[in-house]
């Protein structure tokens, strides 16, 4: 380098060392820039994967709450698997099943053998309720139409009279809900089962 400073250089030479200097710059503010580019792409990509975890999270966590009411809705129902419907043919009493020291009556042993699963669900979640229920909630809370659960409250009507019983509130609109006593019936059906 004192070589280069100890003898006058050429104006051509110093021109072409400027040129070679400029472009090195250039060069490393590119890379520069593509870095950032890079930075800026994996930091979005993180972001997104981020959200990925919150949705997964919030549907574990949904999943869960299901789970533990299907739970619920088994220990209320019995050990009878909940989503198939015995066939009626087959509902009799044997010597193979104990037999209970409590007495039932027709409401507690055949109402819930008639009932489809939605119907069953209904019934559960009308057993767990003080308040009187509209079709509107009662469809909300299981995600179907109001007239879909207008039509199984009537089935649950039509196979079991009594179980279900309809009110018409102030604001006009039809309540459903189990009267006390068939509730106080079909609890104590749970706890003579469980034992």
């Amino acid at each position: 380098m004192s070589w280069f400073f100890g003898k006058k250089v050429k104006k051509e030479e110093f021109e072409e060392l400027k040129q070679a200097v400029q472009t090195g710059f250039n060069s490393v503010k590119q890379d520069i820039g593509k870095i950032t580019k890079w930075i800026k792409h994996l930091d979005s990509k993180d972001l997104d994967i981020n959200e990925e975890i919150l949705v997964i999270k919030g549907e574990l966590s949904t999943t869960s709450e299901e789970i533990e009411n299907l739970k619920n809705m088994v220990s209320i129902f019995g050990e009878r698997g909940v989503f198939k419907q015995k066939q009626t043919v087959f509902n009799k009493q044997t010597g193979v099943n104990t037999v209970l020291n409590s007495v039932q009556t027709g409401v507690q042993t055949v109402f819930l053998d008639k009932l489809s699963s939605t119907e069953r669900a209904i019934v559960f979640i009308l057993l767990n309720t003080d308040m009187k229920l509209s079709y509107a909630d009662l469809a909300a809370m299981m995600g179907k139409s109001k007239a879909t659960i207008r039509g199984q409250i009537n089935s649950i009507r039509q196979k079991s009279e009594g179980i279900v019983e309809e009110q018409i509130s102030e604001n006009n609109k039809k309540r459903v809900f189990i009267p006390k006593k068939t509730k106080e019936i079909l609890l104590k059906t749970r706890k003579v089962r469980a034992k």
